[in-house]
């Protein structure tokens, strides 16, 4: 029986693996479409949690209706019909336009092309345990979803750190298909042997500590799923959009949710319920005496305020979290009998959870609500369930007494949390939450008092409010940067009216460069951002400049791919590409494609200006040899931050196709010095070595994680 016992694994542990790794590739195809914004991952997520649950309704339906002998014919002919929409990267007929919704448009495509193989590949789980049970009838099958866990941690780990970096989409969906073809015959074999499987009159079946189910339970196995991944879901938001914009840390929040299902499910000696509920009252207690007292006196290390310490805090309160919610979970686990309306329950809460955080909550509240919600909701249940229990630390003639004490610190904790996760920002004028994120609009006070726009943690523009300073471009964009020295080149009073491109609104501050008849395009996605910038009153650089100014809403690359198609190029004397500055970069607008459609829409004489600051990414080189693959030359200008002429440090790549005019541009860029006489800003042309050993990204294939820094620094 051993080989059949580690065909059930290896089946369990593909399938997971595969579920794992079909949701980053996919959402890595369709990503480019919707902007690079976060909350394309939480959609698809949230369609994933769904799709989950209707493969383990699917599970529960053939286990509880079906005859054990017709489960495998009638799950081989899915199979075979699911091997018809392989392989599962929507086409680019899917690609949206600027009028749908987006999140319909994720949930349309994901469905056609990825919803009956996910289907199916989340039902192997419950199913193989069944028939698990059934042939090896005195084993436990509940290890197996610890397995399953284990897979899906394995596939999330493998992606970022070995697919993506070694192979194409086009490959790794064929790559795909071919391991989801051998996974389906080995499920299918599992099936087989459990079918012929006799087992001996004399063994002994396998039964749950609690055989029974009790009245509530069935609440508790859909509540405790949903909670968690309200909580995991949660921490993800918070972390990577308002707390510390690192690229690839909303793995840990998953990686940390999966290895708690694994770790409870995987042995009941593992959660001790005094233990782990201790250590999780605690780990909520130092997140909100850290929210409340901040870094005081000898305590300053530990309630410590950079984005390490708090990502640290709110880590260590999510894994303690969920090591209660899943423990709990698991010691109300039923007996094979059922084993499929158990895991189905499972899965319901976990679409809830997703579904609520991906869908509802972006647009009922304005900030990330939803974790301290998450946090609550875990804590309630967790004191029902161990209310209900009939023995244990906390149970007899302490029971009342115990409890009201670890409520009282629990709800108190999680007040102080809430009460300050929903106070605002000092300053705050407005703040908005919708797909993309939330965002704030900040005024700071002073000799100088100035409003910034801000998403997340980037900062997507400042303008002061002096009349004196108004009208003058600052930060990335101020006189003394590489593409304030472009267009002050290029709307100088002699020179001819511009056409100006520009991708990424911020709050318009390029458009203090433009004068009478000179043309400035803005390319932006969110909706919002162009209200802010333009109607909200908060900024004014769009109204007072005196150019005429054109908003195009959505993707910056389909739209310059359809105008393309449609009236042919812009003709543009500068096209500015400024979408590179957060950790989320969006790939999409870096690839040798992209590059083609950007130099078709210059003027002869036209020039490419690409914003490379980056604290994690250095994109210089990468940026060059794409320049390069479309016949444009490269220079890279880089300034120091020159405070009284309002300009921060900033690098910003400068493409044209003549070089003798990049030259000239350098020699400019040497003129510039601070009041000690030493340069503000210097040009160069990078090695020829270095920009042909730059990786040349296609739409097929990318990785920016081969450009990370190796410690944060912008230029």
């Amino acid at each position: 029986m051993l080989p059949l016992f580690w065909l059930f694994v290896a089946s369990v542990l593909a399938s997971a693996f595969l579920i794992f790794n079909v949701q980053p590739m996919v959402g890595k195809h369709i990503l480019p479409w919707f902007g690079g914004a976060p909350s394309v991952w939480m959609t698809c997520l949230a369609f994933y949690q769904t799709a989950l649950f209707v493969g383990y309704a699917y599970a529960y339906f053939l286990a509880a209706r079906i005859p054990p002998r017709v489960q495998p014919a009638i799950h081989g002919l899915l199979f075979l019909a699911s091997l018809a929409v392989l392989p599962v990267l929507p086409g680019p007929e899917w690609k949206p336009d600027s009028s749908a919704s987006a999140t319909l448009r994720i949930l349309a495509m994901l469905s056609a092309n990825v919803a009956l193989p996910f289907v199916l590949l989340a039902a192997t789980g419950p199913l193989l345990q069944v028939w698990f049970a059934r042939a090896l009838p005195g084993r436990s099958p509940y290890p197996l979803y610890a397995v399953s866990n284990l897979g899906s941690l394995l596939g999330l780990l493998s992606y970022p750190l070995l697919v993506e970096p070694n192979l194409g989409l086009s490959l790794q969906s064929r790559v795909w298909s071919s391991s989801f073809a051998a996974t389906g015959l080995a499920m299918l074999a599992c099936a087989a042997w459990a079918v012929r499987s006799d087992p001996s009159p004399s063994a002994r079946p396998w039964s749950a500590p609690r055989h029974g189910v009790q009245r509530g339970d069935v609440a508790l196995w859909i509540l405790f799923p949903a909670s968690a991944v309200v909580m995991f879901m949660g921490v993800t938001n918070h972390l990577c959009l308002d707390i510390a914009s690192v690229p690839f840390l909303w793995i840990v929040p998953l990686a940390l949710y999966l290895v708690t299902l694994v770790l409870c499910f995987a042995s009941e000696r593992i959660y001790r319920r005094s233990v782990f509920v201790t250590l999780a009252v605690a780990s909520l207690a130092w997140l909100a005496a850290a929210a409340a007292f901040g870094p005081q006196g000898r305590l300053g290390l530990v309630f410590a305020d950079s984005a390490f310490a708090t990502a640290v805090r709110y880590c260590a309160a999510l894994f303690l979290g969920c090591m209660v919610a899943h423990g709990e979970l698991h010691r109300l686990r039923p007996g094979p009998a059922r084993l499929t309306a158990f895991y189905l329950c499972i899965a319901g809460g976990g679409a809830l959870g997703g579904l609520f955080v991906g869908l509802l909550a972006p647009r009922i509240f304005d900030a990330y609500h939803e974790l301290p919600l998450g946090i609550a909701s875990c804590w309630v249940l967790a004191l029902v369930a161990v209310c209900r229990a009939p023995s244990g630390v906390f149970a007899g003639g302490l029971r009342t007494a115990a409890w009201a004490g670890v409520a009282v610190v629990t709800f108190g904790a999680a007040g102080a949390y809430a009460f300050r996760a929903v106070q605002a920002v000092p300053g705050t004028l407005a703040v908005e939450r919708n797909f993309f994120g939330i965002l704030r609009v900040i005024e700071t006070p002073g000799n100088t008092p100035f409003v910034v726009l801000r998403h997340g943690t980037t900062r997507h523009g400042l303008q002061y409010k002096s009349p004196a300073l108004r009208q003058r471009p600052t930060s990335y964009y101020g006189q003394t940067t590489g593409i304030g020295l472009v267009l002050a080149e290029r709307t100088r009073a002699a020179a001819a009216p511009a056409r100006i491109g520009v991708i990424g609104l911020g709050i318009g501050t390029l458009a203090a460069y433009g004068r009478e008849q000179d043309q400035f395009v803005f390319y932006e996605i969110d909706s919002q951002v162009v209200r802010i910038a333009r109607d909200s009153g908060a900024f004014s650089y769009l109204a007072d400049s005196p150019a005429e100014i054109e908003i195009v809403t959505g993707d910056a690359r389909l739209s310059l791919e359809a105008e393309l198609e449609r009236d042919g190029g812009r003709e543009f004397d500068v096209l500015v590409v400024d979408a590179f500055t957060s950790d989320s970069v969006p790939m999409h607008l870096l690839t040798a494609e992209a590059f083609r459609t950007y130099a078709a829409h210059l003027a002869d004489e036209g020039v490419l200006a690409v914003h490379v600051s980056n604290r994690y990414f250095d994109l210089t080189a990468p940026v060059a040899r794409l320049g390069r693959e479309v016949g444009l030359d490269a220079f890279v200008v880089v300034n120091q931050g020159a405070p009284q002429r309002l300009a921060e440090a900033a690098r910003w790549v400068v493409l044209a196709r003549d070089p003798d005019y990049l030259e000239i541009l350098a020699a400019k860029a040497a003129r510039f010095a601070n009041r000690a006489g030493r340069p503000l800003m210097y040009a160069f042309r990078l090695a020829p070595e270095v920009v042909a050993a730059a990786p040349l990204w296609t739409d097929d294939f990318s990785n920016v994680l081969t450009l990370m820094r190796g410690s944060p620094g912008l230029l």
